[in-house]
């Protein structure tokens, strides 16, 4: 940029992290900057704590000393609190946000892919599960045990995603101790971030695809139903098919998405269908689940093999077509139904 030089300087013992002198046009700037990991509200908050305590030193008390954030990722909550703080920041997407003397600078871009890696772990495997139970019984206090028992892992995976999620505030807790509960206080945030985790995120699941010969859908499904409790077979219906029997919007669907869990039950069901494998012209799509990945989230509508709202919702977003315009739909329910 013309007519910006700059000077960084990195902050001694007590101080802030780095102090970056910087001039554009007319104007000199000298941030303060405090340098962070991932950022999430609470974060934030101490982080402009700690600068409204170096701003009282007198070196860095003047009109054109401004506080600065650099970090590696500023969630979007955290990035709308420094806002009306007015402390400037910037993270590893690019991000750029200055607001000071008369000058404002506001760039503003997505989380790039490596930098949203850091933040998926808490929306997959076991860890999942504890979202999944949380989601299950919205607004209930949980125990740590009784968190465990419900999304069917260990209590130190419990003790390790709560804390996480409480970092990002996206649940909430009371009492202290053994006598500690947590339940879900953002729900609508924590759809979005999950989203993200999928969207942005590298490719979490196996797909198999098959052709059903002379069978819909409609009449792959209630084959299911009628035969796949006899042959005890572990599975759930969900994509496109199980989100038109939540929320029906589209005039058809042209293939069945299937959860199930091993290549036994894989096998079984391949023979009970009379499925053949093909690489294109698939109608039926069955997704590789793992260890306790479904009878934990199974809902009221059990008896039609059908994955929870959550769950479809989650699976839409790795499926083709119409899929995406699916989810606003279910997102309604998910966050309206209790």
């Amino acid at each position: 940029m013309d007519g910006l030089s700059q000077k960084n300087e990195f902050g001694g013992r007590g101080g802030p992290d780095a102090v970056i002198r910087t001039t554009i046009g007319n104007r000199t700037l000298s941030f303060f900057a405090e340098i962070l990991g991932d950022v999430y509200p609470r974060d934030a908050r101490e982080a402009v704590w700690q600068l409204e305590q170096h701003r009282k030193e007198p070196e860095f008390s003047g009109p054109h000393h401004v506080p600065m954030i650099i970090a590696y990722l500023i969630s979007d909550n955290a990035r709308a609190f420094l806002q009306e703080e007015r402390v400037a920041y910037h993270d590893l997407s690019g991000s750029l946000y200055i607001n000071a003397q008369d000058m404002l600078v506001l760039i503003e871009k997505p989380r790039t892919r490596r930098a949203t890696r850091r933040d998926v772990n808490v929306f997959r495997g076991a860890r999942a599960q504890v979202l999944h139970a949380l989601f299950a019984r919205r607004g209930q206090w949980f125990a740590g045990i009784e968190l465990a028992v419900a999304a069917g892992v260990s209590p130190a995976t419990v003790s390790q995603t709560v804390k996480e999620l409480e970092r990002r505030e996206l649940i909430e807790s009371c009492g202290e101790g053994p006598a500690r509960h947590w339940r879900l206080a953002q729900p609508g945030a924590v759809l979005d971030a999950w989203r993200d985790s999928i969207v942005m995120g590298p490719k979490s699941r196996r797909n198999h695809y098959y052709y059903v010969p002379r069978m819909n859908p409609d009449e792959m499904a209630r084959r299911i139903r009628q035969e796949a409790p006899g042959a005890n077979i572990d599975l759930e219906l969900s994509g496109q098919f199980a989100a038109q029997s939540y929320t029906p919007f589209l005039s058809s669907v042209s293939a069945l998405t299937v959860r199930i869990r091993g290549k036994q039950d894989r096998k079984l069901l391949i023979s009970m269908l009379g499925a053949r494998k093909v690489s294109e012209g698939a109608n039926l799509v069955l997704i590789d689940a793992r260890q306790h990945d479904l009878n934990p989230r199974r809902d009221r509508r059990a008896v039609e093999f059908l994955a929870t709202r959550l769950q479809v919702y989650l699976d839409l977003f790795e499926d083709s077509g119409r899929s995406e315009e699916l989810t606003e739909h279910l997102r309604f329910l998910i966050l309206a139904w209790q």
